[in-house]
C-alpha cells in the first residue's frame, strides 16, 4: 500500500507545472511586534499563476531573528489564511482572507509584476501592505482599526483607507 502512495505521489508532482518563482503581493503588519505576513503568487515556468496553489502566506519573524516561518493551524483558520480560486478564463484568481470575506481580492500578473486589487477608499486599487492595530483586553486581543494601503489603478496615487470593526 505505501508503495501505491508513493506512485500516485509522484505522479501528481510530475503534472504539476514547475514553479519558476515568486512574485510579492502585499504583506501584513500588526501593532503587535515587527513580525510581517507575506503574501506571494507563485509562478509557473510558463509565466502563469499555478492554477492550483496561486498564493504563498508565511511570516517573516523580525522581530526575532529574520527568518522565514510557516503560519500555525489557527492563523489560517481565523486571521491570515485564505480561499482562492481560479478563474482559467482571464487567468486570474479569486481571492478572500478568513478575517475580511466581505473584501475580494482580485490576483493576476500584469507583465512580471504580480497584482492584488481590491477596492481601497471607493476606488480599485492594487493592495501593498494592510496594517492591523489591537489592543489586549483581558487575555484576548481585540482589532482596533485596520489600515489599507495601496495605489489606484487608473490614476497611480497612493489610496488609504482605514477599517474600523463592526462590534
Amino acid at each position: 500500500m505505501p508503495t501505491i502512495l508513493v506512485l500516485f505521489y509522484l505522479a501528481v508532482a510530475a503534472s504539476r507545472p514547475d514553479i519558476a518563482s515568486y512574485r510579492p503581493l502585499f504583506s501584513i503588519e500588526r501593532s503587535t511586534n515587527a513580525n510581517v505576513v507575506h503574501y506571494e503568487a507563485r509562478v509557473t515556468e510558463d509565466g502563469k499563476l499555478d492554477p492550483a496553489d496561486p498564493v504563498a502566506v508565511y511570516w517573516i519573524m523580525v522581530a526575532e531573528d529574520g527568518r522565514r516561518q510557516e503560519l500555525n493551524y489557527l492563523e489560517k483558520s481565523r486571521a491570515y489564511g485564505f480561499t482562492v480560486k481560479c478563474d482559467p478564463s482571464d487567468r486570474s484568481c479569486n481571492m478572500a482572507l478568513v478575517s475580511q470575506k466581505d473584501r475580494p481580492i482580485r490576483i493576476y500578473l500584469e507583465g512580471d509584476t504580480a497584482r492584488a486589487e481590491t477596492l481601497i477608499g471607493g476606488h480599485r486599487a492594487y493592495l501593498t501592505r494592510i496594517y492591523i492595530s489591537t489592543r489586549r483586553v483581558l487575555l484576548i486581543r481585540t482589532v482596533d482599526y485596520i489600515e489599507l494601503f495601496g495605489v489606484d489603478v487608473t490614476t497611480r496615487e497612493n489610496c488609504y483607507e482605514k477599517v474600523l470593526p463592526t462590534r
